[in-house]
């Protein structure tokens, strides 16, 4: 397995100078890369995250991809895909992946404050060239999209790194805030299901 490239592609001379002023020094590289299961688990309760592509012009260009919880499939330790929807017919990160297929994924769980970037290389795949791909990430955790697919995206990666937590405010979905007080809620109907059954020996006997 090779080697975790985020120093390679993060810390280039300038990078270093501004480390080494500070006494910060990083390490040259981070070891064998892949997904690790909490890297794994985090993308794919994700409901969004936020796509980085290399323009011809060379200026970064960022755009938003969202979708169900489960719409990036994690395909083993190093692949991520997913399937596209209609945009805002501008084609700018298509294109872009089309003449430099670099990208970087950046990732965000607001209930654990984490966040996660990782770094491939994209790859275009149109629904005619591989109708069984298109059908297998249309699966999206629970759900299953039945609309319209333009084409799907298959990212192989090369490198990742988890961010620390500051300054992420937490945040929560309906559904997640349901899940956590669901057992409470439970317990509560079972209580007041006993003292209205006591209440109601209380009036027969």
């Amino acid at each position: 397995m090779a080697a975790n490239r985020y120093p390679e592609i993060a810390f280039g001379p300038s990078a270093r100078a501004r480390q080494a002023a500070v006494g910060h020094t990083q390490p040259h590289a981070t070891g064998d890369f892949g997904l690790e299961g909490t890297d794994k688990a985090l993308i794919r309760r994700a409901d969004h995250f936020f796509l980085s592509t290399v323009t011809e012009s060379g200026w970064p260009y960022v755009q938003h991809r969202g979708g169900p919880a489960g719409f990036v499939h994690v395909d083993g330790d190093t692949t991520l895909s997913w399937v596209e929807f209609r945009g805002n017919r501008q084609y700018v990160s298509t294109g872009d992946i089309d003449s430099d297929g670099r990208v970087c994924l950046f990732f965000v769980d607001y209930p654990t404050r984490s966040r996660l970037k990782v770094f491939g290389n994209a790859r275009i795949v149109e629904p005619d060239r591989d109708p069984a791909l298109i059908e297998r990430l249309r699966t999206m955790g629970e759900k299953t999209y039945t609309g319209h697919v333009e084409r799907a995206i298959v990212v192989e990666l090369v490198a990742s790194d988890a961010n620390c937590s500051k300054h992420i405010t937490p945040r929560w979905t309906r559904e997640y805030v349901n899940e956590l007080t669901g057992l409470y809620r439970r317990d509560i109907e079972q209580l007041q299901a006993q003292i209205d059954d006591l209440r109601g020996h209380d009036h027969t006997g």
